[in-house]
């Protein structure tokens, strides 16, 4: 999909908006959680990650996650520095910095930083250390009732320790296109594209490519008991009084 029809999409859902409230629950954007605690999982490439989020105090939400890695940016330098399959832990802080409403259009903006290991084994199965750090800023526009598209930059590093391939980094620049959508009360499915240049440095040379990275899952929340909020279920309570008659 070209940038002009992301840019034509999400202009007709503006124009149909009555309202703006877009998925309470954002994983992937810059808004805040409504919740206390959310789950969020997915697939794509060059991960399967989960992140279980809370709500944090002030204006900051955070995270704990972990992926299974089976691939690495196409920047690499030699064929060795390719993750063959690993294990990632992670961590990531959400700072929410501002809303913006407009009459068809609500903004929400955040910066996101994301530090986090990696342990695998490359294409020539020696052991990797990784490395990873990752600052960006989504922002989510909330174009329908139940629709946000994520826009953004974001810059991941990720540099990769192995005793036989020496040590290797790549710094890819990335610009987001992605939506987040509210299925129900309690599922927020979510896609995300990110794309842009990537720079691999290492052993005394360097590389550049183009670097991209996918995903698609759910976030979910309150599945296994009541949402704290009375109008979650969606249903009228009636209260029946014993009255004991002698």
């Amino acid at each position: 999909m070209t940038a002009r029809a992301i840019g034509v999409f999400v202009l007709v859902l503006a124009m149909a908006s009555p309202a703006l409230a877009g998925p309470e629950n954002s994983t992937i954007g810059g808004k805040r959680l409504e919740q206390d605690m959310v789950h969020s999982a997915g697939v794509g490439y060059p991960v399967i990650q989960y992140e279980w989020w809370n709500r944090g105090p002030g204006e900051m939400d955070w995270a704990l996650g972990g992926d299974l890695a089976y691939g690495t940016w196409p920047t690499a330098l030699r064929r060795g520095d390719f993750i063959k399959i690993g294990l990632g832990v992670n961590g990531t802080l959400r700072w929410h910095l501002a809303t913006k409403e407009r009459p068809k259009v609500t903004n929400d903006i955040a910066i996101v930083a994301k530090p986090g290991i990696l342990l695998a084994r490359n294409a020539a199965t020696t052991f990797t250390f990784g490395i990873r750090a990752e600052v960006g800023a989504p922002v989510s526009i909330d174009v329908h009732d139940r629709v946000s598209v994520v826009v953004g930059g974001f810059i991941p590093f990720e540099w990769n320790i192995n005793k036989d391939f020496g040590n290797s980094g790549v710094i890819p620049l990335l610009v987001r296109m992605g939506v987040e959508i509210d299925a129900n009360d309690n599922l927020a499915p979510w896609f995300y594209f990110d794309l842009g240049p990537g720079i691999g440095v290492g052993s005394g040379s360097s590389g550049a490519a183009f670097a991209w990275r996918i995903g698609a899952g759910l976030a979910f929340w309150g599945v296994m008991g009541n949402n704290g909020s009375s109008a979650s279920s969606g249903e009228d309570v009636i209260v029946v009084e014993e009255v004991e008659v002698e």
